[in-house]
């Protein structure tokens, strides 16, 4: 089959090279000049510092001192190691810096030979059903939607905040905390980005980090350290930030949302996708459209080892368009899907969270795997997953720097 690939991050790339190993052809459209996706580190940000108006410009989303949250040996993709074996090299830190990242990818482009089905500098306009798939009038038997979901910030509706006098962006516009020196600073969002922006600029600043997690954290008067954990935001009222618990910051000079992004495909009509609240629907495995699995939607899980799931999923997608394990029918793909959501309704799961995985991850690579004939998780793996887990829990300040006993196929410094 012929495949239409949109995007040459990681999860396109490797979606690409999985499908010429099962024996297809495909073609990658990326926007940019250049292989990488997200991981292709730009200064310049975008006029709208909270990247609420549509934009064509191609914005990175990555800081400049950024570090990966995992250790290299979880990010490779599987055969294709991050150290000398592979795309990386020996000598790197084990939770490299963004821009090793990059050089990893751009290797395993040219290693797989994949850089050459890439169209970069194409932007993808419109992908419409006719006998197969049309992107942009070129015919194709499948398309695999590879766009990631990193560049378009999402940022909730908090009163008063249009009036807010100060500097309001979203950490898709942060790139160095140099700007904040002297200030105080809201960090809201109590993820993975807002910890370590929060401890990078308590370097420069006087930092509040805000959250749904620190809603029984003490007063702020009783808080030590340059960095005070406090509830979420209620409204804004000139320069001051109230609390849900009623406290308030005064004199805040700069807002920073780390609030995660919108899924977006806007070459996609309403008749193709639907989205819920931040919930692509009606997708059978979290991978392919319920009514035609000749759509894919590779990486839209969250909270994951991202460059192995991505592998995973693309490797089923393959295997299954090369008819390499039978599908259920359209109505048993149908009934599971919906007996998958009634599950995550039952659990209490907020409709915007129904792509986060977290430590469901292992089982659903699993699962994956047992459909379509491949190797399971390895055991080292799984291992190494949960001893990065307890470490970074432990010691969230400086987890990167620590040693972790486990490995992969290689064990790396």
């Amino acid at each position: 089959m012929h495949v239409a690939v949109i995007g040459a991050g990681a999860a396109g790339l490797v979606t690409a090279h999985e499908l010429v190993v099962e024996g297809h052809r495909a073609t990658v459209f990326e926007q940019s000049a250049q292989v990488g996706g997200l991981w292709n580190y730009t200064n310049a940000v975008e006029d709208d510092p909270l990247g609420q108006r549509p934009s064509r410009r191609i914005h990175s989303s990555l800081y400049a001192s950024m570090r990966v949250n995992l250790p290299r040996d979880l990010m490779a993709f599987e055969g294709y190691t991050f150290d000398g074996a592979g795309g990386g090299r020996d000598d790197w830190p084990r939770f490299p810096h963004h821009a090793r990242v990059l050089e990893y990818l751009r290797r395993f482009a040219i290693d797989t030979g994949i850089g050459e089905a890439v169209r970069l500098g194409y932007r993808v306009r419109q992908v419409t059903r006719d006998d197969g798939w049309l992107v942009d009038g070129e015919r194709f038997d499948a398309v695999a939607v590879c766009n990631g979901h990193f560049s378009e910030p999402r940022v909730p509706e908090i009163r008063g905040l249009a009036d807010f006098p100060g500097t309001a962006l979203h950490s898709h516009n942060y790139r160095r905390p140099d700007d904040f020196l002297g200030q105080r600073v809201v960090v809201l969002g109590s993820s993975v980005s807002g910890s370590d922006l929060s401890r990078e600029l308590a370097g420069v600043a006087e930092v509040f980090f805000s959250g749904r997690l620190f809603d029984q954290q003490p007063p702020l008067g009783e808080q030590a350290g340059r960095i005070k954990r406090c509830p979420p935001i209620a409204y804004f009222e000139g320069a001051d930030a109230v609390l849900t618990n009623t406290e308030r910051i005064r004199d805040v000079d700069a807002m920073l949302f780390c609030t995660g992004y919108w899924y977006r495909f806007p070459f996609l009509g309403s008749d193709v996708v639907s989205i819920g609240d931040n919930w692509v629907k009606g997708l059978y495995q979290q991978v392919v459209a319920v009514e035609d699995p000749s759509l894919a939607f590779i990486g839209l899980p969250f909270r994951v080892v991202p460059f192995p799931l991505f592998q995973r999923q693309a490797r089923w997608f393959a295997r299954a368009l090369a008819c390499r394990f039978p599908l259920p029918s359209p109505a048993d793909r149908c009934r599971m899907h919906c007996d998958e959501i009634d599950t995550l309704r039952a659990a209490g799961v907020a409709e915007r969270h129904f792509h986060r995985l977290e430590d469901g991850q292992m089982d659903y690579m699993n699962r994956l795997a047992a459909q379509c004939g491949d190797r399971k998780v390895p055991d080292w793996f799984v291992a190494l997953w949960r001893e990065h887990n307890a470490n970074a829990r432990r010691h969230p300040n400086d987890y990167r720097d620590r040693v972790l006993q486990g490995g992969g196929p290689t064990v790396v410094a």
